[in-house]
């Protein structure tokens, strides 16, 4: 029985690793890197992997998701100081998702939401010294709420 349990145990395991791929990684700068009608190739075929981005310093920059030549999955970006700038959330090339912002010092600056490209849901911002900046919603493409020093409608009329 117990020999039985390893041969299974060994053989899933195989048929695990072998599945696997490595993830394809490349700078944004890399020669074979091409755009044409939005999506992107590496060495004329559509690119699924991550690509990044450095300043002079060698820090990271940037570092976004792409699944056949369309921006999927994960966005970041730091500033050069290390902290983090965006987050954003990418879905076959249209911004899905939460969106974050930070300032240089690390604070967040605003903290908005996307479907299918379009602003949905809440949308929060803060200034520098965390005072409310805006507060809306989006609700079937139209605002309501607070945006900067004007009132706006609320949904109820």
């Amino acid at each position: 029985m117990y020999n039985h349990r390893l041969n299974i145990y060994s053989i899933l395991l195989i048929m695990l690793c072998s599945c696997s791929e490595e993830v394809q990684i490349v700078n944004k700068n890399d020669a074979m890197l091409t755009r044409t009608k939005g999506v992107l190739y590496y060495n004329n075929k559509s690119f699924s992997g991550i690509v990044t981005n450095s300043y002079h310093n060698g820090k990271i920059q940037s570092k976004q998701s792409y699944d056949l030549g369309k921006k999927h999955g994960e966005y970041h970006e730091w500033y050069p100081n290390g902290k983090q700038r965006y987050t954003k959330q990418y879905h076959k090339g249209i911004q899905n998702g939460e969106q974050k912002e930070w300032y240089r010092n690390g604070i967040l600056s605003r903290k908005m939401k996307f479907n299918q490209g379009r602003q949905e849901g809440d949308q929060i911002g803060w200034k520098k010294n965390g005072d409310l900046r805006f507060k809306y919603t989006y609700v079937n493409g139209r605002r309501y709420g607070f945006m900067g020093a004007s009132l706006c409608q609320g949904p109820e009329g």
